[in-house]
């Protein structure tokens, strides 16, 4: 056996996709969501109907046909339904002997503020659900949320390598987008709009190829960004941005590499790609709602909250809305992540800095303002605030390369002071969710510093009164627990890696 050394690129990719997926399941939060309830229904009942569950969840409808769907497209359901149908026999043999043993148990209530918590924790418990439920967030963190953005890590990692980039910068920036943007904050629970913002970084980095030196042939690097521009489609609407805009740009970098001639075989490389996921998304349709177009927001009933403005909710942009997903105190972008108004200053400045050449930097600011546009039309920008930053999330690799040009420009020391800045209120975050009650996501942070380290799913234990915890709430803190995923961490980078050789690995065949 062999020890990589810390500057062999693949040695250091795995190590650094396990610190992540470490600090990410760590960080796991126990919200169940409406995603959640398609990954139940396509494994345990083979189909994509959520009759049970109607009335548990604002987001589940009865349509026309009299069967409850969920408003949103399924494409994060379907994947992160594959590791609970793997798990499946091991959750139901807990639920069943968790259920069998609950016979004459005193009513168990939850200690939350908010109304609609009590009320689903109340429907889950009577109806024998919440240890599944429990199980299947679980589940879906560890083996999909959580490898999904340590993967998109890894993934910029060797694309700054092949950009240029010293390998101890390369890793310090792979673990500031990790650690340090909204992405962290995100990975604690399943939703479709982290899974948008990956697809779309993995395919941009596949087209964006610097320095040319990718193992892969052009034509599969088109089908694959087509590939993963469709899945950002089949997972939400708004993946029509990314997947025409990525298109646009795999034309423009055509045109600049070898001219006009290739263009049409370049453009249909990547369409076919995306056709597979975007014809995935119409099945579900046709099968769901009996038509392949309409998306299934056009089937929610008319009382639905904020469906009256526009078309169902989408409607001319507005500078209040815009306003709201940029600088909204709970959930604006900018508040979540103010490193990265640092970015918009790569467009004036450092304008020489290979690492981003001018391409790269305007289609980082053109894929900003589309994407702040279209969401400028989504009324349902407005509920955020249940669950904090979303619909920006997939602008966030793109601000975050901007931004590295201008950390890269900064006197050394201020640089780290900001990225470890950063990576604290990014960890902040994580740690301590903003509640309907809290005004800012300041408010949260101040409820960290002063009542200590927390873990959510720790604090989802103790509002439950210890009915789920042997020994009751008393004594359940978040430090043990940061000490054991410190010295996962520690073992990451020391451990024997025997599959890692001695010989210099070439960044550009990582």
């Amino acid at each position: 056996m062999t020890r990589g050394r810390p500057t062999d690129p693949r040695g250091v990719a795995w190590r650094l996709f396990l610190t992540l997926q470490v600090v990410y399941c760590t960080h796991f939060a126990t919200d169940f969501v409406r995603e959640h309830f398609l990954v139940l229904s396509l494994v345990d009942d083979g189909t994509v109907q959520l009759d049970p569950y109607y009335g548990i969840h604002p987001d589940i409808f009865l349509a026309a046909d009299g069967h409850a769907y969920h408003n949103a497209n399924p494409g994060v359901s379907y994947l992160a339904a594959v590791p609970y149908a793997v798990l499946r026999p091991a959750v139901d043999a807990v639920v069943n002997r968790v259920l069998a043993g609950r016979a004459g148990e005193d009513e168990v209530a939850y200690d939350d503020p908010r109304e609609s918590r009590r009320e689903f924790f109340r429907m889950a418990r009577e109806n024998g659900w919440d240890i599944r439920f429990g199980l299947v967030g679980l589940i879906t963190v560890v083996f999909f949320m959580a490898p999904l953005t340590a993967w998109s890590a890894t993934v910029l990692y060797r694309t700054l390598l092949r950009a240029g980039l010293p390998p101890g910068q390369t890793l310090a920036a792979s673990l500031l987008y990790g650690l340090g943007t909204p992405v962290f904050f995100r990975t604690g629970y399943l939703n479709q709009n982290l899974a948008v913002a990956v697809f779309t970084l993995v395919a941009f980095c596949l087209l964006w190829d610097p320095g040319d030196r990718s193992p892969h042939p052009p034509r599969a690097r088109l089908l694959l960004a087509g590939l993963l521009g469709g899945l950002g489609v089949f997972c939400d609407y708004s993946g029509v941005i990314p997947l025409g805009l990525l298109g646009l740009y795999a034309l423009w970098r055509r045109w600049d590499d070898g001219g006009p001639a290739d263009l049409v075989r370049s453009g249909a490389w990547y369409t076919a790609g995306a056709v597979p996921p975007i014809l995935a998304l119409w099945a579900y349709q046709w099968t769901a709602f009996g038509h392949f177009l309409y998306p299934a927001q056009h089937h929610m009933p008319a009382e639905t909250r904020w469906s009256d403005l526009g078309y169902q909710g989408f409607s001319a942009p507005s500078w209040e809305l815009a306003s709201l997903n940029l600088f909204d105190p709970r959930f604006g972008l900018f508040i979540t992540a103010p490193l990265l108004l640092l970015g918009f200053a790569a467009l004036v400045w450092r304008r020489s800095d290979p690492l981003l050449p001018r391409r790269e930097r305007w289609f980082a600011l053109g894929f900003f303002v589309c994407l702040t546009v279209f969401f400028a039309s989504v009324q349902y920008t407005r509920l955020q605030y249940n669950t904090g930053v979303r619909y920006m999330l997939p602008a966030v690799p793109f601000l975050f390369l901007l931004t590295l040009v201008v950390l890269r420009g900064l006197p050394r020391g201020l640089a780290w002071l900001l990225g470890l800045g950063s990576i604290g209120f990014g960890w902040v975050q994580a740690m301590a969710r903003v509640q309907e009650q809290e005004p800012s996501i300041v408010a949260a942070s101040v409820r960290v510093l002063f009542g200590g380290l927390q873990l959510p799913a720790l604090e989802t234990l103790e509002r439950m009164g210890g009915a789920y915890l042997p020994g009751g709430s008393a004594g359940i803190a978040a430090l043990p627990a940061l000490l054991i995923m410190a010295v996962l961490v520690g073992f990451i980078w020391t451990v024997r890696r025997p599959w890692v050789p001695l010989a210099d690995d070439d960044p550009g065949a990582s």
